[in-house]
């Protein structure tokens, strides 16, 4: 039996991975737990101590371990269903799993547009706080010419 492992760079690849999600070194430090010193460590090596890069995995969203052995990924109804509902007696076929995956998208659909809505009033309110500071200049520069008067 051949088993197809790659050598990785492992450094390289959660860099890589940061980088897509925008992430500075130092928050990422920070997400791991380690000083951004390290960060820089750890992203010149290309090796890794398997506990740190679990931790890595779960913070950046991604199994680094996958890199080093690829698995070709067969998905069957039975583990859709174990995946979907949390049942490992739970068989259900593809058109449970076509619906659940449509239940499912809905469901991120309507998060999208919560966020859009949420990000137009973060928007709103930070024009209402600009016009309140300036109405606030406004305020003491009168309150100024008005000692001045006196």
């Amino acid at each position: 039996m051949t088993i197809d492992i790659k050598n990785v760079h492992v450094g390289e690849a959660i860099d890589k991975r940061r980088n897509e999600l925008g992430l500075s070194k130092s928050e990422l430090g920070r997400r791991i737990g380690v000083p951004q010193q390290h960060i820089n460590r750890i992203l010149e090596r290309g090796t890794m101590e398997t506990n740190r890069l679990f931790k890595v995995s779960e913070t950046l969203g991604f199994n680094f371990f996958s890199l080093f052995c690829p698995v070709q990924h067969q998905i069957s109804a039975y583990l859709a269903a174990v995946t979907l509902d949390g049942n490992a007696n739970n068989n259900i076929g593809d058109t449970e799993i076509a619906a659940q995956l449509t239940k499912e998208q809905a469901v991120v659909e309507s998060q999208k547009e919560t966020i859009k809505l949420l990000k137009e009033q973060i928007d709103s309110l930070n024009a209402q706080i600009t016009r309140l500071d300036s109405n606030l200049k406004d305020k003491d520069a009168i309150i100024e010419l008005l000692k001045e008067r006196r």
